[in-house]
């Protein structure tokens, strides 16, 4: 076959980074088998952003094994033409590639039945003809329902749910980055997008601003980004049409609230304005089951980060707790997830934060590059850390730029082995 050139980036092919640890079987979400899949890149490259990326684990090669992106699915049309070639010489690696999500996926409107968007990745032997495994990149609208009857048993604290940080910071990439968008954009994807591509819980930040029209606004951090009833439609467009569970987690009030409780309870009469008739009802709590939720017939679970609303609302449930470790670094971020993860909360729903954080001198300096490099630089980490030993016990884990990870793919086997659909050797740690 021809070898077509790659577009190397530093310590973007082969091994991943140090800070990778090798997980037992047991302790990995597939079991050990090998397995391949595309994810989209947030890095701005050449002036254009989503290119996409190859990933594969649990490899055991020989000379000459490659792993390939295809515009066609190379198990029954072969794997000649061939949109890039990685040579395998790792049992994990990465690799990103020249082609573009916009180049190759197929568009059109959402639908909400999962389908592959038109690109392939596949493991190929040195003989140029075995096909070892393959993916392709997909929506995941129907994951939850796809899995009701493993998942109806488990405890909302107890399932892992792939989680967006700051879900309402979304922009599509426009051709250049400001100061401003560099450090407050987390996500490439709108809401209902996001929902489309399997993502469970949305952390919210809201302002308000009651000399504008509308009042209500996402912020992140001072930035207004979106009006907050785009954000509302999407999640309503989203839970009318599907049978899946979506956790609303209204964490944070940068702008407006001014520990003013007026605003508080005018964001609660809003939030049961807009959401009262999809909303999970508070007879219900972070100890139900999806089983329950399902059979409440609401399945919009709303949390709210304040607890004197929350005590006097029948919609509003206590917030999601999140575990921030406020690091700049891979290693402080993983040093701080690995002891969460050997005594995560008990007694309510918690998420992992799984991403870096600059402070405002570094944000002045930019010295990190922005939000787009710094998830770049722990995503791919993230991803590992996730299929393998953090994620025996997490609960909800979000992260920034999320298709540049394989997180939802991480949470449905995990569900599947603690279902128990899914079953291997070694499991070192109790899944109940």
């Amino acid at each position: 076959m021809s070898w077509p050139n790659l577009l190397l980036i530093s310590n973007m092919v082969g091994l991943l980074t140090a800070k990778i640890i090798s997980t037992t079987m047991g302790n990995d979400a597939s079991c050990g088998r090998l397995h391949v899949r595309i994810t989209v890149s947030p890095l701005i490259l050449n002036g254009a952003a989503k290119y996409l990326e190859v990933y594969w684990d649990n490899a055991s090669p020989l000379s000459g094994d490659w792993v390939g992106l295809f515009n066609h699915d190379p198990v029954y049309s072969g794997v000649n033409r061939a949109l890039s070639a990685t040579r395998v010489k790792s049992s994990s690696g990465w690799a990103v590639t020249r082609a573009r999500a916009s180049d190759v996926m197929k568009s059109g409107p959402i639908e909400f039945k999962s389908r592959c968007l038109g690109v392939w990745v596949a493991y190929v032997k040195a003989d140029n003809i075995t096909v070892l495994t393959s993916n392709c990149l997909r929506t995941r609208p129907t994951w939850m329902v796809d899995m009701k009857d493993e998942l109806s048993p488990m405890k909302l604290r107890k399932v892992f749910i792939p989680g967006a940080h700051d879900a309402g910071a979304y922009e599509r990439y426009k051709g250049a980055e400001t100061p401003v968008t560099k450090y407050s954009i987390t996500q490439e994807e709108d809401v209902l997008s996001q929902l489309t591509y399997g993502i469970r819980y949305l952390d919210l930040r809201v302002g308000f601003y009651p000399f504008r029209n509308p009042v209500w606004w996402v912020n992140h951090g001072v930035v207004r980004l979106h009006p907050l009833q785009e954000f509302l439609e999407d999640v309503k467009k989203f839970v009318r049409s599907t049978q899946e569970i979506v956790l609303l987690d209204v964490h944070g009030f940068p702008v407006g609230f001014n520990y003013d409780s007026r605003v508080h309870q005018k964001l609660s009469s809003y939030l049961r304005q807009e959401l009262g008739e999809l909303a999970t009802p508070t007879t219900l709590s972070w100890d139900s089951t999806l089983g329950e939720v399902w059979g409440s017939g609401s399945r919009l679970v709303l949390s709210y980060n304040k607890k004197e609303v929350v005590d006097g609302s029948d919609i509003l449930w206590p917030a999601v707790a999140h575990k921030w470790g406020n690091v700049d670094s891979l290693d402080n971020l993983y040093y701080y997830l690995s002891r969460v993860d050997t005594s995560p909360p008990t007694d309510t729903s918690w998420s992992a934060m799984a991403e870096l954080t600059a402070n405002a001198l570094k944000i002045a300096l930019d010295s990190l590059g922005g939000l787009r490099k710094m998830a770049h630089s722990v995503n791919r980490n993230v991803t590992e850390w996730y299929r393998g030993d953090l994620g025996v016990n997490a609960n909800i884990v979000a992260v920034d730029f999320f298709r540049g990870t394989a997180i939802v793919d991480a949470a449905i086997d995990w569900n599947s082995r603690r279902a128990g659909r899914m079953k291997c050797p070694n499991v070192l740690r109790s899944l109940s």
